[in-house]
Formats: structure tokens, C-alpha cells, sequence
């Protein structure tokens, strides 16, 4: 009768550690690549997302000046633009009637895969910046995340590049939230061709961005 006993209680201690299982070591794992990415180093970017159009720009007309036949004013007009091109700096801009002064030639914008960067950060060994990097491996290594409900359009507000150790291959996710979807580079999207976010998955997205960057996501992104 005692054998019984001691056989019936190691029964139900091995049923209880069963049914704990799940809440001591967490849910199911994450899918790959994100379950290789705890060691990872991740860089996270703030782009803008939706570009806009630039300005044409006017061609402005040759002014005449009064007085001068035009054939004596084109003559001293090449005259002037050749003597600045082999002096230059010697010759004040717009000093030829008609010259337009030259647009200043400014720095390319530094992209990621192709969109213009805003802001960029590494997170850190920091208790803060590890919670924000297991919230997103969490994220795109759950299935349940993602819906096929999703924009048609793709205006990425925030970028995440993760390199593990030993691989130099980056694993790089692009995440638009007006186009309500995420994809991926790098790697096998893992969650049959799905991309599009949750409500839920949405939410927690814009409160990481928050966190980043300590403003809300703005339209467009």
C-alpha cells in the first residue's frame, strides 16, 4: 500500500511540473532567425518614411540691360562667364545680368536600404535596451503576430539591423506603420508570406518607438 501511495504522488508531481512547464520557461520559441539573435547586436534607425517630391526648379530668363543692343550684351555676357570660369571667385555671382547663382550642392542623406535615415542607436547591454530588443524578437519570432490584413503601400518609419556573432550576414527588418506591415532582408520571412501587424502587434510597435525615441510615430511613417 505504501508503494502505491508514493507511485500515486510522484504521478501527480510529474503531472504538475508537466502543466508548469509553460509558464517557468515561456511560451513557445521563437521562429527562426529570431531565436538565434539573444548575443546579436542590433542598431535600430528612426527613416522618414514617405519622401516628398522635390521642387522643380525655374529657369530664369536673360535680363537685358536698357539701352545696350542685345547682340553687344550676349557678346560681353560670354566674355564675363568665360573670364569667371578660368578666374573663379574673381567675378561676384549674379554680377551678369540673366546668371542665376549656383545651387549649393548638399551632402547625400545617409540611407538604409534606400530610405532616408533620421536617427539611429545601438542598443546596449542596458536592462532598458535589452527589454526593447527581447519586446521585438518576441514580436517577429511569434507567428500570432502578423495578419494578411495589410496596406498596399510601403513607407518604412523604423529599421532594426541585427548581426550575431560569428555571422556577418545582418538579419534587417523595415516596419511601416501607416502601411500597417513589416518586411524583412537577409533572411526567410518565417510566417508564411504574412507580414501585415496585428492590432496588438501595431500598439506594441508604436510604444517601442516611443520608447526610442521618445515621441509618437508620426503620419507617414
Amino acid at each position: 500500500m505504501t508503494v502505491k501511495v508514493n507511485m500515486n504522488l510522484t504521478t501527480r508531481t510529474f503531472a504538475g511540473i508537466v502543466l508548469l512547464a509553460p509558464l517557468v520557461f515561456g511560451c513557445a520559441a521563437r521562429a527562426a532567425p529570431f531565436d538565434d539573435m539573444d548575443k546579436a547586436q542590433v542598431t535600430v534607425l528612426r527613416l522618414q518614411g514617405q519622401e516628398l517630391a522635390p521642387t522643380p526648379t525655374t529657369t530664369q530668363a536673360p535680363t537685358l540691360i536698357p539701352g545696350i543692343p542685345p547682340e553687344l550684351q550676349q557678346m560681353g555676357q560670354a566674355a564675363l562667364q568665360g573670364l569667371q570660369q578660368a578666374l573663379p571667385g574673381l567675378i561676384p555671382p549674379n554680377l551678369i545680368p540673366g546668371q542665376t547663382a549656383s545651387t549649393p550642392v548638399l551632402p547625400a542623406q545617409p540611407r538604409f536600404k534606400n530610405f532616408v535615415i533620421l536617427q539611429q542607436r545601438q542598443l546596449t547591454t542596458s536592462d532598458m535596451d535589452e527589454e526593447l530588443k527581447d519586446q521585438i524578437l518576441d514580436i517577429f519570432g511569434d507567428e500570432d503576430s502578423f495578419t494578411a490584413d495589410r496596406g498596399n503601400c510601403f513607407y518604412p518609419g523604423l529599421g532594426i539591423s541585427m548581426i550575431r556573432p560569428n555571422n556577418p550576414t545582418p538579419v534587417d527588418l523595415l516596419i511601416s506603420f501607416s502601411c500597417n506591415q513589416a518586411m524583412g532582408d537577409g533572411f526567410v520571412w518565417p510566417h508564411k508570406g504574412i507580414n501585415g501587424f496585428t492590432a496588438e502587434t501595431h500598439q506594441k510597435l508604436s510604444e517601442i518607438y516611443q520608447q526610442l525615441w521618445g515621441q509618437s510615430v508620426p503620419p507617414g511613417a
